[in-house]
């Protein structure tokens, strides 16, 4: 790379002022919710006992190893208990089975909020139908932490029980049961009742009679909630297929839960409850994540890596759980970042098949590709306008080796050295613009997915000299009789090289006068030096770059006249033209 630069002297009448001009720009939360008191998807009127609900929270403590209390029910301390499930039997006549609903069907769900400070657990289940009534109920929590057990009651005015629907002789009643803050992995909620209006030895379905008179839930995940969805424990997101994610956590009652810590994908998916079920005694919840490819189409700021180590863009999906929000880290996208110098471009070319995540590459042709045909295409924008995507191959024609559409998994664009579109890159990058690209994936010719945008960094080295190198007012005589001359501006003239960290040779720089103007300073018989070096018409070397990085160098620049015997007209403007030029030397540059 070039650059000329102006050498300007003029004559005032007996004085002298010689100015060097010239300019130069080469480019080489927690989720608070109402309490509520019927789950959100059973309606119907409800009618509320007599205890209401206390802010006080349950903290955790250590139980004896027995299971039986003073009290005389029998509570499970050691392991969790099986859960108690209820039935609803068709017919008037049969009589339901005590415990607690778990139906998706039916819509039965235990859900969790929190209120204020406290944290709610809301239980359905069947039981005799004037329960309300009874004053023998006692509430229990089984705790574990690790392997260690341990359990303590909930005072009754913790819970809230409502009747939501009355059968023959049964009814179904909503809980709402205030658990506090306790902590533990996972928690089991108990309940006993033998009065009266209260439940029978044995209950629900798999009730052994173990522990006589109580009822227990399935086991919930609490301050350890686990992710059971396979497809998202590998790390790797893509837009535009539905996945779901199940946990043993309750249901929330938020409609769209799941929140991205980048607001473009929030934008683009949603998550919602999909459904309810009990697997080996614990409880499963699973949301569906919805994607919509076409709200990401065109979109790069915001999105665009530039990590040149990382496949894909790093995201979080975050379920604000009361008791434990849960952070899944995901990979959005599949592609890293490309970044090389401009001297390697030149010598090698670059194949995206390094640069595309190949296990994205397989999910998406696993999930989309069976029974159906996947292509790709390639598009680029410039920090111009960064949301503006241009198709590769419609805007640069002249290359169909390239191969910017193409079989996903078969073909992989290349960008070479002659390629129209990597000089357009290479222009682009000398212009200071950033470059962007982008692949979208169709299925059967409809767009269906997107990798990630990413920065296409190529490094190039860059020079700058000062703007102005000011002489200040020389006497004519010392042109006429000669004389040695600092410049006035020298603790500001530096030279300033910037070597890419991939670049692998050393640069040098080089200067020339051309010496041709009519008002040339050589017609004065005078000589510019630069970092040592007289400069001339025939360029020379004034300085060697040897590493990495940015490195200024003093230009010490001095004008020097050896003696002028002719007439100076007064006002008259010498100027001078000078090539400075910036190259890679032949030998390879050390590591730093």
């Amino acid at each position: 790379m070039s650059v000329k630069k102006n050498l300007l002297l003029l004559i005032l009448s007996l004085s002298v002022t010689i100015l060097f001009l010239g300019n130069i720009n080469l480019i080489s939360a927690d989720t608070t919710s109402s309490a509520v008191s019927t789950s959100s998807s059973i309606a119907s009127t409800a009618t509320s006992s007599s205890s209401t609900t206390s802010s006080a929270s349950a903290s955790s403590s250590s139980s004896s190893s027995t299971t039986v209390f003073s009290s005389g029910i029998k509570w499970p301390t050691t392991s969790f208990a099986t859960w108690t499930q209820g039935t609803k039997e068709a017919g008037g006549l049969t009589r339901n089975k005590y415990g607690f609903m778990v139906n998706k069907d039916e819509g039965y769900y235990m859900e969790e909020y929190k209120d204020s400070n406290n944290i709610h657990v809301m239980i359905p289940m069947i039981a005799y139908k004037s329960w309300n009534e009874s004053t023998k109920t006692k509430y229990y929590v089984v705790m574990q932490n690790g392997s260690t057990f341990s359990g303590q009651e909930i005072s009754s005015s913790n819970v809230i029980r409502t009747k939501v629907e009355d059968y023959s002789r049964t009814a179904l009643w909503m809980l709402d049961v205030t658990v506090g803050n306790i902590k533990a992995d996972k928690i089991q909620i108990c309940i006993y009742d033998d009065g009266s209006y209260g439940f029978w030895r044995t209950n629900g379905v798999a009730d052994d009679g173990t522990y006589p008179f109580v009822m227990s839930t399935p086991v919930l995940g609490w301050n350890n909630v686990t992710n059971f969805n396979q497809s998202l424990k590998d790390g790797i997101f893509y837009v535009g297929r539905n996945t779901t994610l199940t946990m043993n956590a309750p249901k929330l009652q938020d409609s769209n839960v799941g929140k991205f810590d980048n607001s473009i994908l929030n934008n683009a998916g949603e998550s919602h409850f999909f459904g309810q079920n009990v697997v080996n005694n614990e409880i499963r919840t699973t949301y569906e994540i919805t994607t919509d490819v076409t709200k990401l189409d065109g979109i790069v700021d915001g999105l665009a890596s530039s990590d040149t180590n990382k496949y894909g863009l790093d995201t979080v999906l975050t379920y604000e759980i009361p008791s434990d929000n849960l952070k899944i880290p995901l990979s959005y996208g599949g592609l890293k970042a490309i970044s090389l110098s401009a001297e390697a471009l030149d010598n090698a070319s670059i194949n995206t098949k390094d640069y595309l995540e190949s296990s994205f590459v397989d999910k998406v042709t696993g999930d989309l590709g069976t029974g159906h045909t996947l292509t790709y295409s390639w598009f680029y924008s410039t920090s111009d306008n960064i949301n503006d995507l241009k198709k590769v191959s419609t805007e640069f024609t002249n290359n169909k080796d390239r191969k910017a559409d193409g079989t996903l998994g078969t073909d992989w664009m290349t960008l070479s050295a002659k390629d129209d579109f990597t000089q357009y890159l290479e222009k682009q990058a000398l212009a200071g613009k950033k470059i962007y690209l982008m692949m979208k994936i169709y299925v059967d010719g409809q767009l269906s997915t997107l990798t990630n945008p990413i920065l296409v960094q190529i490094q190039t080295p860059t020079l700058k000299v000062p703007d102005k190198i000011d002489f200040g007012t020389i006497p004519a005589k010392d042109i006429y009789n000669g004389g040695d001359f600092e410049s006035l501006t020298k603790d500001n003239d530096n030279l300033s090289v910037s070597i890419p960290s991939a670049s692998k040779n050393a640069w040098q720089v080089s200067a020339s006068m051309e010496e041709t103007g009519n008002n040339s300073i050589a017609k004065l018989n005078g000589q510019l030096n630069i970092l040592g070096k007289n400069l001339s018409a025939t360029p020379i070397e004034v300085a060697s770059i040897s590493k990495h990085g940015l490195v200024d160098l003093p230009l010490n620049a001095k004008v020097s006249f050896r003696g002028y015997h002719n007439p100076l007209t007064p006002r008259t403007n010498f100027t001078e033209d000078i090539n400075w030029n910036l190259s890679p030397e032949t030998p390879i540059m050390a590591s730093n």
